[in-house]
């Protein structure tokens, strides 16, 4: 089956003569579609076989590939065909195609009829150009190419746009319980029914909030302004539900910065000015009204500090430390809000104090105590100062991801960084270590044992950091 380049542009002629209404809008999406589009395909060519010609049409603008395909049903016999997995080579089916599971491509693939996935359907821009001149329906679409639809386009569940490089555009109407263009560009020229339709330009803040009235608590987090849309699709390709049983009320992600009523009593400017002449009172981060603990800090700019209520920390010469001994004991705090966590040190009679906010600055205070019951006194004194404020954690920051102590050695021709977490019963390091253990316990008892090696060789703790930010919480 092949296309000859005498008979296939005079066809081209008529068809583009009848096109109007919406599918003449929809091709013309991307330009107004010619002959002269269509001719430079066949170069000196004579004639080329249907995916020979959407290969040469894509990657490219809509309007081209999308009356070829008019020009195609003209001439081609139609033929169904069964598409399964992915689409992998350019494909053009003449008639109907179906589905009967999920279906990725990614390359062109061109449908003169129907086409209809009992799945999710998946498309891979820019290598994919999907073109359905009939209807398209599926449980699901992810669309991160261009994708035309000249018929409707029904989606059971869920529309997501991805990425702002191409377009989905479809002549008639489109229907979907959830459509979220996100930074997509989606035009419809016929009617769009949306039950719930987040539009592009929508922030992820406002895209979770929004969310949260009607999908699963798993498919979205308030913290950091997410939806999980690959969860999502992997539910709807098992057939599970994704949507509430009801609409549920909308949940706001809580403020970075102390709230009004928090710094009710507080005495900010004054606090400011004696913290240093470059503080600022909009440089609060933190502020605990009971205590009148404040936390000032400037990222980038101006380092931590921390007023207990009655003084600043850190201003009188800090106790030595032996770096050789293992930790007695470690508390870790970690507040959502503003992203800032506190470590808790004690080796025998020194107390440590870590504090910073996620993958930025940090800084450490240390105090001596009579004995190490009476270090140890203040550590529970820490402890129940901050709970409620901060979650108290182990191997990982609860809605980000696995909990990274990184370590730097600032001695030597270079600064060497190192950094590790606990999978699960499993310590992991920069360092391409794997130690696995038969409980978690015992691998956190590795992590002291580690810790401690390191500042042996002269390393000593940069930053906590989580998912995304951390190496090895990536991995």
């Amino acid at each position: 089956m092949s296309l000859s380049q005498n008979e296939f542009l005079p066809r081209a002629e008529a068809t583009l003569a009848q096109l109007e209404g919406a599918v003449l809008d929809a091709l013309s999406h991307h330009g107004k579609p010619s002959v002269s589009s269509l001719a430079d395909a066949f170069r000196e060519d004579a004639r080329l076989s249907p995916s020979q010609l959407a290969q040469e049409l894509c990657p490219g603008p809509l309007s081209p590939i999308g009356f070829a395909a008019l020009v195609m049903r003209d001439l081609l016999t139609p033929e169904d065909a069964v598409l399964e997995g992915t689409v992998s080579e350019a494909r053009v089916v003449t008639g109907n195609a179906r589905a009967s599971g999920s279906l990725r491509v990614t390359c062109p693939l061109i449908v003169l009829g129907d086409l209809e996935v009992a799945g999710v359907l998946e498309d891979c821009g820019p290598d994919s150009t999907v073109v359905v001149l009939g209807r398209c329906t599926a449980w699901g679409l992810q669309t991160s190419g261009n994708f035309l639809v000249l018929g409707d386009l029904v989606v059971r569940d869920v529309i997501q746009g991805v990425y702002n490089d191409d377009s989905l555009v479809v002549a008639g109407d489109l229907t979907t319980r959830f459509l979220d263009e996100n930074d997509h560009d989606v035009t419809c020229y016929g009617e769009v029914h949306a039950e719930h339709h987040l539009e592009n330009g929508r922030s992820g803040e406002e895209a979770s909030s929004l969310a949260s009235t009607f999908l699963r608590p798993e498919f979205w987090n308030i913290d950091l302004g997410e939806l999980h849309h690959d969860t999502l699709f992997e539910r709807i390709q098992k057939g599970e539900p994704v949507f509430t049983d009801a609409p549920q009320p909308r949940q706001v992600r809580e403020p970075d910065r102390p709230t009004a009523e928090e710094l009710e009593g507080l005495d900010i400017e004054g606090i400011a000015t004696q913290a240093s002449k470059n503080a600022r009172a909009k440089d609060i981060v933190y502020a605990q009204r009971k205590t009148g603990e404040v936390w000032l800090m400037r990222p980038g700019s101006l380092p931590l500090h921390i007023f207990d209520g009655k003084q600043f920390l850190g201003q009188e010469m800090p106790p030595a430390l032996d770096v050789k001994q293992r930790a007695s004991e470690r508390v870790t705090f970690w507040r959502k809000r503003g992203d800032l966590f506190l470590e808790i040190e004690r080796f025998g009679a020194v107390v440590q104090f870590h504090a910073g906010y996620n993958n930025g600055s940090m800084r450490t205070f240390r105090f001596a105590f009579a004995t190490s019951d009476a270090a140890a006194q203040e550590v529970r004194r820490l402890e129940a100062r901050y709970e409620g404020d901060f979650l108290r954690v182990t191997t990982g920051v609860p809605g980000r991801g696995p909990l990274e102590r990184e370590l730097a050695k600032y001695g030597g021709p270079k600064t060497e960084y190192t950094s590790a977490i606990v999978d699960g019963t499993t310590l992991v390091t920069r360092d391409d270590e794997r130690q696995r253990f038969d409980d978690e316990a015992s691998a956190l008892s590795a992590l002291e044992d580690w810790i401690a090696g390191k500042r042996q060789s002269g390393f000593d703790l940069k930053i906590l950091e989580w998912k995304p930010f951390g190496l090895l919480g990536r991995r």
